[in-house]
């Protein structure tokens, strides 16, 4: 049986469906996740375009983000302000085009798959930790074996 997992906003008017398990679920501790979220840590689950199913209207924020100097367009609930889904490119060549990233707070669910990789450690605060035995990385994949890694799992999907 296919699971479903359900994340939504703080006042319910943005609803997301999953369908499946995300691969990956990034914990970021960069600064700009930090302000972006409002939150030390932010965990970030990703799935294919075609798995996810948004319903209700956002609001876009569009960022050049990491050392990548990649664009990527945030969507938040222009009600409550919750920061919910990014990602979903069409074209290019990251191995996330194709995606949607989903905030994994939003889910609300102790349950919900642990983080598959922490990136940005250098600017974590000193008493975050990532789950023992993930890579971490100092920035973003510094070890080009991870990424290759992500791509092989990711086209297994």
């Amino acid at each position: 049986m296919t699971s479903t997992h359900t994340a939504q906003c703080h006042c319910g008017q943005v609803k997301i469906t999953c369908t499946g398990e995300p691969y990956p679920v990034f914990m970021c501790n960069c600064t700009l996740c930090q302000r972006r979220t409002g939150s030390p840590v932010h965990i970030g689950a990703w799935w294919p375009m075609e798995d996810v199913t948004i319903e209700g209207k956002t609001k876009a924020f569009t960022r050049t983000t990491g050392e990548q100097g990649r664009e990527v367009t945030f969507n938040f609930c222009p009600d409550c302000g919750t920061s919910i889904w990014w990602g979903g490119q069409t074209q290019g060549d990251h191995p996330l085009v194709g995606y949607y990233g989903i905030a994994g707070g939003c889910f609300a669910d102790p349950e919900f798959p642990p983080p598959t990789h922490s990136v940005y450690e250098r600017t974590k605060h000193p008493w975050i930790s990532a789950p023992d035995g993930i890579p971490c990385f100092s920035s973003t994949f510094d070890d080009p074996s991870v990424m290759a890694e992500i791509r092989e799992k990711m086209q297994k999907r």
